[in-house]
């Protein structure tokens, strides 16, 4: 992920079509189903400009978000009227206001335990990753932030012959091989919907949401 230009490119054209303008439905309908007694903060790994990270603090919980692009950073401050503090922090530039930190740079350049979060949630980091990536993504997840208890996860499944993606189809068989190292991995919720309009550019009509709850192995 390291000085990506595509990523930035598309940050650059307005090609976002994986943000949304909303809350997350399956966030707000499977987050209660975590234990979440002891969490304080929640780790969003690639976070972009996501306004799930707005429902997480109204929540009460402390974000800790990680992003690549500097401009989907600013953005997300911007249109949230925050006004962010900016510390460079050994690989990255770390930005934050009201609890909502948010870590600029390669995600796979954090340092070990450089977040202390119980409980992380992923709806698009491992479905922006190709498949050579895609354990190299979980390792440094689990180097970054070695406290992780529980995870909602969301996926996308889809005939990938269809798209090269992102988003990318990521299929069960494949989740439970990258995280049951750490994990119990237990799928929540399947459900087909019609692709977005940028996906049915590109042939894809129709694809699969999965979400799973990751609970750390005793």
């Amino acid at each position: 992920m390291k000085n990506n230009p595509e990523w930035t490119t598309r940050w650059q054209e307005g090609r976002i079509g994986f943000h949304r303008s909303e809350f997350n439905p399956s966030l707000l309908k499977f987050w209660p189903q975590l234990n979440l007694s002891e969490a304080r903060s929640v780790l969003v790994p690639l976070c972009g400009k996501s306004l799930d990270m707005i429902w997480f603090r109204q929540q009460g919980l402390e974000v800790i978000g990680t992003e690549l692009v500097k401009m989907a950073v600013e953005s997300f401050y911007q249109e949230q009227a925050l006004q962010p503090e900016v510390k460079e922090v050994q690989t990255h530039r770390h930005w934050q206001a009201d609890d909502i930190h948010i870590l600029e740079g390669d995600f796979f350049a954090l340092p070990e335990n450089a977040v202390e979060s119980t409980v992380f949630y992923d709806r698009a980091a491992l479905i922006a990753l190709p498949a050579e990536l895609r354990q190299q993504y979980v390792n440094q997840l689990m180097r970054t932030a070695p406290h992780l208890q529980e995870g909602l996860l969301i996926t996308v499944e889809y005939d990938q012959n269809l798209m090269s993606g992102p988003p990318f189809s990521v299929q069960e068989h494949e989740v439970r091989a990258l995280y049951s190292p750490w994990f119990e991995v237990i799928k929540l919720d399947t459900q087909s919907m019609v692709a977005a309009s940028h996906l049915r550019e590109q042939g894809v009509n129709e694809l699969v949401e999965v979400v799973y709850k990751l609970m750390a192995l005793t």
